[in-house]
This record gives C-alpha cells, sequence and structure tokens, in this order.
C-alpha cells in the first residue's frame, strides 16, 4: 500500500541523509535536462528516477535547508539534490518544470506523469 511505500522511501532517504523527516511529495518517473547558455539548447543529464520533495530537520539552526528535492537516480549512483530556498526560481511547462539552481544552473525536469508535475509545482509555490 501506499503507506508503506512512502515509509520503506523514507528509511532509504534517511539512510543518505539522516535530516530528512518528511517526504511531502513523490514523482514516479522524472528525467533532467540542462540548459546551455553558450549553445542555447537543451541536453539530457545522467539523471532518471523517482523524485522525493522532501521537509528536514535541523533547519532550526540555519545550517541546513529546510526543504530539498532529491532524485534517486537509476542512471547511476549519483543522485541529485538540490536545495529548495526561498530564491528557488521554477516556471512550469506541464509536463516540465523549469528551474534556475543556487549554482545559476537552468534546468528541466521531465515528468512522466503530468499529475505529478502539477503537484510539485504547487508544492514548490508554498
Amino acid at each position: 500500500d501506499q503507506q508503506s511505500t512512502k515509509e520503506l522511501n523514507l528509511t532509504v532517504l534517511q539512510r543518505m541523509d539522516k535530516h530528512v523527516e518528511d517526504i511531502l511529495t513523490t514523482a514516479g518517473h522524472v528525467t533532467f535536462y540542462e540548459f546551455s547558455m553558450d549553445l542555447n539548447q537543451w541536453s539530457r543529464k545522467d539523471v532518471e528516477g523517482s523524485l522525493f520533495v522532501v521537509k528536514r530537520q535541523g533547519w532550526i539552526l540555519r545550517m541546513q535547508p529546510r526543504f530539498q528535492f532529491i532524485v534517486m537516480n537509476r542512471r547511476s549512483t549519483e543522485n541529485l539534490v538540490e536545495d529548495l530556498l526561498s530564491n528557488f526560481e521554477y516556471e512550469v511547462q506541464v509536463p516540465y518544470l523549469l528551474y534556475r539552481n543556487a549554482a545559476q544552473e537552468v534546468n528541466g525536469i521531465w515528468f512522466y506523469n503530468p499529475r505529478e508535475c502539477e503537484e510539485v509545482a504547487k508544492l514548490f509555490s508554498r
């Protein structure tokens, strides 16, 4: 059932980061793209898998971001983690969510399920 799947995923995420407290939403399958300003084009990144928007503890100390999204990467052992800070810029063009990260890179997330794209975007707007 959904609850036991969520608990299992939470356990896996907490092994990666002990500060993960809760999974706010999940997208079953996403693929990442990066935008090259120089070439003015998109290219596929080596990141694909399930996306989790998580709430973290320890943020009270202002040492850690309170929210992040994590992609459990099926294409490599390197998972993708992005901090969701107050200045996080994004734009939704379902089934894509485009964003600029702290390193000023422009990335696109393609969602297999357009409804999950909308749910993630709704969370980002909070």
